[in-house]
């Protein structure tokens, strides 16, 4: 897996793979890397929202637990996958990337 900030280039999203990147707000190196991190994105979506609905409506005792279960098996397949989150730097308001602190 590639470094988070390489100086040759930037980092795709999905693949970790290096590329320059045309445009500030470009995260991935190609379109299909675009679509498969969005359609994740999406799918886990959907899960998390099932998981934190029905933890807030039946109120059990361990639902906020099974919400960051679930949480957990989002990152650990990134990992086994080589992927690594991160939190988006774009901000649509400004049009601009921010620096991480």
């Amino acid at each position: 897996m590639a470094s988070a900030r390489p100086a040759c280039g930037s980092v795709c999203r999905e693949c970790g793979a290096i590329y320059t990147a045309s445009d500030l707000a470009q995260e991935f190196c190609r379109p299909a890397c675009r679509v498969a991190w969005n359609n994740r994105a999406r799918l886990r979506g959907a899960k998390l929202y099932e998981a934190v609905m029905t933890w807030r409506v039946l109120r059990q005792p361990g639902g906020f637990a099974a919400v960051t279960a679930l949480v957990s098996a989002f990152l650990d397949e990134d990992r086994t996958a080589g992927r690594r989150w991160r939190p988006r730097t774009y901000d649509p308001k400004t049009g601009r990337r921010t620096r991480r602190k």
